[in-house]
């Protein structure tokens, strides 16, 4: 039995990750927060070591007999850059540090982003992100490290893609970010999770002299148009293929800055709509050539687009979706 360190195991990805590696026998170690959320873990058998990456509490008894670990957890929205760097570098920082001093370290997995990828990040989100790999790659003399870039994730409980997008087609109108085409790259969890699950035991590893090795992008393979997964979220949905009507990147850039006032404001959550997300939409193509994962982990997308938004709405039913400021 391989016992699995994962860190983010209350989250969308997360969830289906345990889920799936107790359904293969083996167990789970989970470094959590006290939540409700942390409660249910307990009630699927899993071991929940109470603790947090930005203070490093919890991480070394965590690390105790783990053979592999995952490392979910990450800040997809913040105030600030420090938040960001807080979250996703210095919170890597810690585990992988953790990592470094054990005798014999365990395998690292890191789920990144796509958002990291380029010769400079364009969000905060995204640097925070490289940042946190180019940790992990510092010690790749100790910690044997593989890194995943996946494009938007979406499936069962996901709090994002599909619940932003329900209410729009409802109303037969949905916005795009400037004119011209737009495409982005999708992966279903549970085709992100075979893929984790495959680099904690093969492919090559981070090298400090390889900018390339052991980093993987991961999609199924397709650029999708903007105006396609709107209208095949619609026909999962059971309803009219909706208009989409280009907004200029310069006015969404002013409603996200009207957002983020009132947030701050009222003391709420960090809207959807933010001025990082808005520097992301400036890039007309987020895709990927998923061909290395291919090759070294056997990534095989199983999920058609269709059916995986089928099951994304199925799955929605009485459930409620709020946005959470954990990428996890």
């Amino acid at each position: 039995m391989t016992r699995y360190l994962l860190t983010g195991a209350t989250g969308f990805v997360g969830g289906h990750l345990t889920r799936a590696i107790l359904a293969r026998g083996d167990a789970v170690t989970a470094l959590a927060r006290p939540s409700p959320r942390a409660l249910a873990l307990r009630e699927l058998g899993v071991d929940v070591v109470e603790g947090d990456l930005v203070s490093g509490d919890g991480v070394h008894e965590a690390l105790r007999g783990a053979d592999r670990v995952i490392h979910l957890a990450a800040a997809v929205r913040a105030r600030t850059a420090a938040e960001f760097w807080a979250a996703n570098r210095d919170g890597t920082a810690n585990l992988v540090r953790a990592m470094a001093a054990l005798p014999r370290p365990p395998r690292l997995v890191v789920c990144s982003s796509l958002a990291a990828a380029g010769p400079s990040p364009l969000s905060l989100y995204g640097r925070s992100k490289r940042a946190g790999e180019d940790v992990v790659r510092e010690h790749a003399h100790r910690v044997e490290a593989v890194v995943l870039r996946p494009c938007i994730v979406y499936g069962p409980g996901e709090p994002a893609l599909v619940p932003a997008l329900l209410p729009l087609i409802r109303l037969g109108l949905v916005p795009k970010a400037g004119f011209g085409p737009r495409r982005y790259g999708l992966i279903y969890v549970d085709d992100l999770c075979a893929a984790l699950l495959a680099a904690a035991e093969r492919g090559r590893t981070l090298s400090p002299a390889d900018p390339v090795a052991g980093v993987y992008p991961l999609s199924d393979g397709i650029g999708h148009h903007w105006r396609d997964i709107c209208a095949a979220v619609a026909e999962a949905a059971g309803r009219r293929a909706p208009a989409v009507l280009p907004v200029p990147v310069s006015l969404l850039a002013a409603v996200a800055a009207l957002a983020e006032a009132a947030g701050r404001l009222r003391r709420g959550a960090v809207p959807a709509l933010n001025l990082d997300k808005v520097r992301e939409m400036r890039r007309a193509d987020w895709t990927c050539v998923p061909d290395d994962a291919v090759r070294d982990l056997g990534l095989a997308p199983a999920t058609p687009l269709r059916d995986g938004l089928k099951a994304t709405i199925d799955g929605m039913s009485g459930q409620g979706h709020q946005e959470s400021g954990q990428r996890v």
